[in-house]
């Protein structure tokens, strides 16, 4: 074990992930210093060279970041979204509770294949606009979309860079997300909505017969298609995309190609030099530096010993194993980014389940514990912090940060106890 190198990566770590956490700093140049020093400290205390650092990347993950972009973009220039959104409000026919249901069965849904923070930057608006038509406070309609958002992404490899960099290190695919946490999502999904309807959006305002006609007047999802051919070609690839990672093809390889597609489909229209400028460069260099950061840390002995004092307080029981991954990974993720939390956390669990526990769910607990997490503190999540942001911007009057703390700290609460139910019941069952 080396300590000297241990404590110096750690401290660069902690600095990393104050910044991370803050919205007051941009990280990206704090994150560049400390990517540069933590590469010091590999070469000279860690005495390790540079082809060890460069395979400390997960660049598979980065690929996939990087292409998801532009295929994110396509969707949204053609306005993909927009268009299945406008639809399922039209299917409401301006019923209030019917509008709820489907906005949070479509968010958590779709966020298993599509950004969160994308999601909620396009149909934020939409919400906001179909309640001020309907003459109905937007806040527990926008809550209600950021909680189950939190939920979906723990449904494939692809709903957050979380569960891709877990996927990766432990081989789970679609197939193996689907058959684990699909019934934990189902379960927590329908759970969640049904008690928000319930004791909430059933005591709130609800729109007169004359606003919903006027709702369905105005709000035609054909004005959002600019040109039929393009959008139904943008459509088909990205359908393609995403049923080609289903069957098991790797998430990079399938992403790049879809993505180099949608360029060749649209050069007509846009560029390269066009697409570039909305790619967010600055997370795949962040990325790049939290796993070196972590696996330094995992080569240097770190991850070792902290998975050794968690098997030693487990007594090689898997339950209490289970309860541990996910009360550590739940209280980290509440208060600090979710994603860099997995990368750190990763190597330790690794450690833990190559010991010989099995595997299932202390994964199921990990999944479940960096992505439900989000929904106890605010700033634990980049959707909820968003959420706040458009509330704030829109003047939504019954949503606000306390109002969204304490409803979100409840059904965080009923999340872990169902995880922790589920978990035990699997290991129980499947062990």
């Amino acid at each position: 074990m080396n300590v000297p190198a241990i404590i110096l990566i750690l401290i660069l770590f902690v600095i990393l992930m104050g910044f991370f956490s803050s919205d007051k700093f941009d990280y990206f140049p704090v994150a560049l210093i400390i990517g540069t020093l933590a590469v010091f400290v590999i070469l000279t205390i860690g005495n390790l060279n540079t082809t060890d650092i460069l395979g400390f990347i997960n660049f598979r993950t980065l690929i996939f970041i990087f292409a998801m972009q532009i295929i994110i973009y396509f969707a949204t220039s053609n306005r993909i979204l927009q268009y299945v959104s406008l639809k399922l409000i039209h299917i409401t026919k301006g019923n209030n509770r019917l509008f709820f249901y489907m906005i949070c069965l479509f968010t958590a849904t779709l966020v298993a294949v599509i950004e969160d923070l994308t999601l909620s930057l396009i149909l934020m608006p939409l919400i906001y606009r179909t309640c001020q038509i309907l003459k109905i406070p937007a806040g527990t309609y926008m809550m209600g979309m950021t909680i189950c958002i939190n939920i979906g992404a723990i449904l494939t490899p692809i709903s957050s860079l979380k569960n891709l960099i877990i996927g990766s290190q432990f081989g789970w695919g679609f197939e193996q997300y689907f058959f684990n946490m699909g019934p934990l999502f189902i379960v927590t999904l329908i759970l969640t909505i049904f008690l928000i309807d319930r004791f909430i959006l059933r005591k709130e305002e609800k729109p007169t017969e004359e606003n919903k006609k006027i709702l369905i007047e105005m709000l035609n999802p054909n004005v959002v298609i600019e040109n039929r051919k393009l959008f139904m070609t943008t459509v088909i690839i990205i359908l393609g995309t995403f049923g080609f990672m289903f069957i098991g093809f790797d998430p990079a390889f399938v992403t790049i190609i879809s993505a180099a597609i949608l360029l060749i489909v649209h050069s007509k229209q846009s560029d390269f030099s066009e697409v570039k400028s909305e790619i967010t460069w600055k997370i795949i260099i962040i990325f790049a530096v939290l796993f070196i950061l972590s696996n330094s840390l995992a080569e240097f002995g770190f991850s070792g010993l902290i998975s050794d004092v968690l098997i030693s307080l487990s007594n090689n029981n898997i339950y209490i194993a289970v309860i541990l991954t996910l009360s550590v990974s739940s209280l980290l993720s509440a208060f600090l980014a979710g994603t860099p939390v997995t990368i750190i956390l990763l190597p330790i669990f690794s450690a833990i389940i190559a010991n010989g526990f099995f595997p299932n769910p202390i994964i199921i607990a990990f999944v479940s514990g960096v992505n439900l997490a989000g929904n106890f503190l605010p700033q634990g999540s980049a959707c909820d912090i968003l959420t706040l942001t458009l509330a704030k911007k829109y003047k939504v009057a019954n949503l606000n940060y306390n109002r969204l703390l304490k409803n979100g700290a409840v059904f965080a609460t009923l999340h872990f106890s169902i995880v922790l139910g589920y978990t035990m019941l699997y290991t129980f069952l499947l062990n």
